[in-house]
């Protein structure tokens, strides 16, 4: 089970690290990680399309994140905290986020995710299409692409884990990796 805590404990020092932030997550603030990333991205990676998807899945990540904590603005600070990571390693980047969420909405995330990653590339995008054409969103305005689009755009099922914090929150883990 992925440990976003343990994770960025173990990488803080190394080189390998594009990217990490550990605080509260804002609009403002999201758009500034977001040309951080841009630019450390253009020292790192050479290769355009792979530096595109890289990009565009961490916009993903953090636009899940953003709109899934509108549900915690009024909890106690550490509640509100998130943590995202962007890692280098030989083979792959890694994007790892970490988010509190509540416990009730637990098995339906789990349930979506595990669905979207048992899909083949045809179903996945059959299913992208169709939930696309139906233009549905929900209360919050999203239409519930994004983690069919993480999986889509990085071409691997997704990582995740959940650990229970106390009786109403539970700490979100999630890693995609996108091959380079």
């Amino acid at each position: 089970m992925l440990d976003t805590l343990s994770k960025f404990n173990n990488l803080k020092q190394s080189e390998e690290l594009v990217l990490a932030y550990h605080g509260i997550i804002t609009e403002s603030l999201t758009n500034n990680l977001l040309t951080l990333a841009e630019n450390k991205l253009a020292m790192v990676e050479y290769n355009s399309r792979v530096k595109k998807k890289v990009f565009n899945i961490l916009v993903e990540v953090l636009q899940n994140i953003y709109h899934n904590q509108y549900e915690l603005k009024n909890s106690e600070e550490p509640f509100q905290k998130i943590m995202i990571m962007v890692v280098k390693n030989p083979t792959a980047y890694e994007i790892i986020s970490g988010n509190y969420i509540n416990q009730s909405n637990i098995m339906q995330l789990e349930k979506r995710i595990k669905e979207i990653n048992q899909l083949s590339n045809d179903e996945l995008r059959a299913k992208y299409r169709i939930k696309l054409d139906e233009g549905v969103f929900s209360e919050t305005g999203r239409a519930g692409l994004g983690i069919m689009d993480m999986v889509r755009k990085s071409g691997q099922p997704l990582d995740y884990g959940f650990k229970i914090i106390n009786e109403d929150y539970a700490y979100f883990s999630l890693q995609v990796n996108i091959n380079h």
